[in-house]
């Protein structure tokens, strides 16, 4: 008895001591968000956090404005939240470290809002929350079956928003070309206020008497 109660409460220590590592989030030191924070810089900062394990909060939420192309730009990590939250991105008393790995929940509802993604019954009753906005985003091919706790590297990042900027386009393609097509649309032909109508032709007459033919008498 006294074994299977040591057994037990071993069970309970490991699954309390896994689902902590579940939860618990890295942190990178200097993400590349803070070696190059301004736009000038992009280009390095694409390649640096290329290079990085996972995409911080602020790496992301630095991409993500770069990809909406924020004005006027933001360089510091108060002025990006404040942009997120303003966009309504992330809610006002959402609370996120600058430098810890940045959920892919959070990366998706902001994607979602970006694509203006309306998705199924669960997300139109509850909102664009973290765990409805990922499935959607692996239901449209943007991503691939992760849950909305996991963490992205550098480059699984810019991979993604590659994607999703080739959805941008083409979503835009397919509004011009309808809205072309609207315009376009051929309107009935109706005759032309001049346009002249048609004579009608004269009936011959019943009584007319045949005419004889010269020698012909009449009786």
């Amino acid at each position: 008895m006294r074994s299977e109660c040591k057994l037990l409460v071993s069970m309970v220590t490991i699954a309390y001591l896994s689902g902590c590592g579940l939860t618990a989030r890295t942190s990178i030191e200097s993400p590349a968000s803070h070696q190059y924070p301004a736009d000038a810089d992009s280009l390095d900062f694409w390649d640096t956090l290329e290079a990085q394990p996972v995409t911080t909060n602020d790496d992301a939420l630095h991409g993500l404005l770069l990809l909406v192309q924020q004005n006027p730009p933001t360089e510091t990590w108060e002025s990006r939240l404040t942009a997120a939250q303003t966009k309504g991105w992330i809610g006002e008393k959402t609370t996120l470290e600058p430098n810890e790995s940045a959920q892919m929940g959070m990366i998706a509802v902001c994607l979602c809002h970006i694509l203006d993604v309306q998705g199924g019954l669960s997300m139109r009753m509850f909102g664009r929350i973290p765990r409805y906005s990922t499935r959607e985003l692996v239901h449209i091919g943007l991503i691939p079956g992760i849950t909305e706790h996991e963490a992205l590297s550098g480059a699984e990042f810019i991979a993604l928003l590659g994607a999703a900027e080739q959805r941008q386009s083409i979503d835009h393609a397919l509004a011009v070309r309808n809205a072309s097509a609207a315009v376009a649309e051929p309107v009935a032909d109706a005759p032309g206020p001049d346009a002249p109508e048609a004579e009608p032709t004269p009936d011959t007459p019943s009584d007319q008497a045949p005419t004889t033919e010269e020698g012909d008498t009449t009786s």
